[in-house]
């Protein structure tokens, strides 16, 4: 047999893998903090200011007289002069028969003296009328305001029942027994 001669191992220096670049580090940090979501509000409730007077609201107000609003201030210019009257809200009024509108006359309407406009807010319970309607605040204004709670009724208190005895219970009357008989010897029927 033929031996061939084995390799020698060499000690050659091994190829190292090829080095990676270092990173960078950011250049500058960010300037401004990160933007919060924003947070929600609660909804603004629907308020507004009413001028001094609202025609057609029910009440006589400033500026306002049974002429120029016949529906908020009562007023009777003709017949017997004595008997003329002309409600008017606010101070003053240059309406012929010009009565104040806290005058006994003028009650079947509301009356303001008041020359300062109205505030109102919807969901405060009250309609102040002016911008504030059904179509926009149906809780203050409904269309059909509900009519006043009636007084409960009383309940009757019960009637008390008559209780009759059976046969053979002891008794004093007829009526004390269910038969309608009391015998002689106090025992029901």
């Amino acid at each position: 047999p033929t031996f061939a001669p084995t390799p020698l191992p060499t000690f050659a220096p091994t190829p190292l893998p090829t080095p990676v670049p270092p990173t960078n580090p950011p250049t500058d940090p960010p300037t401004a903090a990160p933007t919060a979501a924003p947070v929600p509000t609660a909804p603004v409730g629907l308020c507004g200011t009413n001028p001094v007077a609202t025609l057609n609201n029910g009440i006589c107000e400033a500026g306002e007289d049974c002429l120029s609003a016949p529906n908020d201030c009562s007023g009777t210019t003709g017949g017997k002069p004595n008997n003329r009257f002309c409600c008017h809200g606010g101070p003053t009024s240059g309406t012929a028969y010009a009565t104040l509108c806290t005058d006994s006359r003028c009650n079947s309407n509301g009356c303001s003296l008041s020359t300062e406009p109205v505030y109102w807010c919807c969901g405060d319970g009250v309609c102040a009328g002016g911008g504030e309607t059904n179509s926009n605040c149906p809780e203050d204004c409904p269309l059909n305001p509900p009519p006043p709670s009636p007084e409960p009724t009383p309940i009757p208190a019960p009637t008390p029942t008559a209780v009759c005895l059976g046969r053979n219970a002891w008794c004093s009357v007829n009526q004390d027994c269910c038969s309608g008989n009391c015998k002689n010897n106090g025992k029901c029927a």
